[in-house]
């Protein structure tokens, strides 16, 4: 018996640390993208594998664009060969927090990341790029799904997932859809502050799996606990300058009710803002550590403008 318990539990810690290294990517996942410098990081509560997520899409090496673009001409798709085009200018990342930080949520994160990726084809054959669509259907799985809600740790309320996933140009330019995720943050070089972002700009929408679109086609089989959502639309910021640092990451870094504020992750990114992306994301990670201690996972990205 004791051996059996000691396979099991051998196996187990093979398993999240699999888990782990999926969740939180390899440096060369990062996308390239000319003026633009990008740097991330997931730590788990419990120090090997929790609920978040942090996936990129690096279209230039992910994918063929080169042939996609001659197979979408060769079929008369015009407008998707242009699409194509302009992913070579651009990179994604996906930053998402499953609801709980135990071993089943981060199972729940891991099948996000390869749901994610998986639709990402389906997009690029039919659109050129990814779209609204995509977290629709996202959305409608885990709504739909049982089986991802039994892996939640509180099968009541933990079936849910916020997330953010944004694509950077090389103009500095940043589009993105929200589902209930802490809303970016962009730090100015010219104004050493975070500055004010228009509402109209910073749209959120609903966590994924908690509410179907309001003309979704099986909506009447489902009972309406928590009404309905709109579509989700898709964000734009053209705020970054030479210099600038825009800031994506999950709420345990900071949030309303955090030991750790704004106010104090503004001054950490003063501090270190004439350093690389990477030397920014240390330095914050840092000086919240040195705020209190931990009680959630934590993941940021740090995208700065050169």
């Amino acid at each position: 018996m004791q051996q059996i318990e000691n396979r099991l539990d051998r196996e187990l810690r093979v398993g999240a640390q699999y888990l782990s290294q999926c969740l939180n990517p390899e440096s060369g996942a990062i996308p390239r993208i000319p003026n633009v410098d990008i740097y991330g990081i997931s730590i788990s509560l419990n120090g090997i594998a929790g609920g978040d997520l942090i996936t990129y899409v690096n279209f230039q090496d992910r994918y063929d664009l080169d042939a996609r673009i001659g197979s979408a001409l060769a079929e008369g798709r015009e407008d998707v060969a242009r699409n194509i085009q302009r992913l070579k200018r651009k990179g994604g990342v996906l930053v998402a927090d499953v609801a709980g930080h135990e071993y089943a949520d981060a199972m729940r994160a891991l099948l996000l990341h390869q749901i994610f990726h998986t639709s990402i084809l389906y997009e690029l054959d039919l659109y050129g790029e990814i779209t609204a669509h995509l977290f629709e259907q996202i959305n409608k799985r885990f709504f739909k799904s049982k089986t991802l809600r039994k892996l939640a740790g509180d099968v009541d309320s933990g079936s849910f997932i916020t997330l953010i996933y944004g694509e950077i140009s090389l103009t500095g330019r940043f589009r993105f859809i929200c589902a209930g995720h802490p809303q970016p943050m962009v730090f100015s070089r010219a104004y050493d502050r975070f500055v004010e972002i228009s509402p109209d700009r910073m749209v959120s929408y609903p966590p994924i799996g908690l509410q179907l679109s309001e003309d979704d086609a099986d909506v009447r089989m489902f009972p309406r606990v928590l009404g309905y959502k709109k579509h989700y639309t898709i964000n734009e910021l053209n705020l970054m300058g030479q210099g600038d640092v825009l800031l994506l990451y999950t709420d345990g870094l900071v949030d309303p009710f955090s030991p750790y504020t704004q106010k104090q992750l503004e001054r950490a990114v003063s501090s270190s803002r004439d350093g690389s992306a990477e030397a920014i994301c240390r330095r914050i990670l840092e000086d919240r550590n040195a705020a209190a201690r931990p009680a959630d996972d934590l993941s940021l990205v740090v995208i700065k403008y050169r």
